[in-house]
């Protein structure tokens, strides 16, 4: 598997047991090769509700880490599965309602005395990019045959080439493992979610519009994410 999301922030922790096979030096290129993946089926549950004014905190670094549970996906031919991902923190944005002097008038308001917020969407725009430094490598399992993918580039996707206008993240880099291969990428999209309070259930729509207490967590849509290894 190969890829989005979220949301703000980030170096992957795997089971141990999922770290060791991938270790190994890279394997002579078998055929076929690339090899290409879709139907990739899993959840991000994000640290924090996300929310359009985020919670704000003293910290400069998130404390919270996204998990995308254990996915599999199909290839062709054959099939794939990854380990469960953990992806740390990173920075949290600037509060932008910090006040030095209103906070020196009301010093237990934390709106106006905390100097950073975390769990907000803006963070989450700003996790595409940097997930290729928390991302450095993502282990997957093709076709029983252990695989590395390099994190080189990532982006946040909003529309094309994720399908019905969905929010997502690309992911590109080079295969170390099984099926070696110079350029390797990762589509990750999300479609449908869940919320603290309610959901449209899609989580491009409450992710533009917010209406009420954030998303919790979503949903990889097998039917527009996909995988070249």
């Amino acid at each position: 598997m190969r890829r989005k999301i979220l949301m703000g922030v980030l170096a992957v922790a795997l089971p141990t047991g999922l770290l060791a096979v991938t270790q190994g030096a890279a394997v002579a290129k078998p055929s076929p090769n690339p090899i290409s993946c879709s139907n990739i089926s899993a959840t991000l549950v994000f640290a924090g509700a996300e929310t359009t004014e985020g919670v704000p905190t003293t910290s400069h670094t998130a404390s919270g880490s996204t998990s995308v549970t254990s996915s599999t996906f199909s290839c062709s031919p054959g099939s794939g599965s990854t380990g469960t991902l953990s992806i740390p923190g990173g920075k949290n944005l600037k509060n932008s309602k910090y006040s030095k002097s209103a906070c020196s008038a009301a010093p237990t308001n934390t709106t106006v005395c905390d100097k950073f917020v975390q769990d907000s969407w803006a963070e989450f725009q700003a996790a595409g990019g940097s997930l290729k430094k928390s991302l450095k490598t993502i282990s997957v399992t093709v076709n029983g045959n252990s695989d590395t993918l390099k994190v080189k580039s990532s982006s946040e996707v909003v529309g094309s080439p994720c399908g019905g206008g969905e929010v997502g993240f690309q992911i590109s880099g080079e295969d170390l493992g099984h099926y070696y291969d110079k350029t390797a990428s990762l589509l990750v999209c999300l479609g449908s979610d869940t919320r603290a309070d309610h959901s449209t259930g899609f989580f491009t729509t409450d992710f533009l519009t917010d209406n009420g207490g954030g998303v919790i967590s979503a949903n990889i849509d097998p039917t527009t994410s996909s995988g070249t290894f």
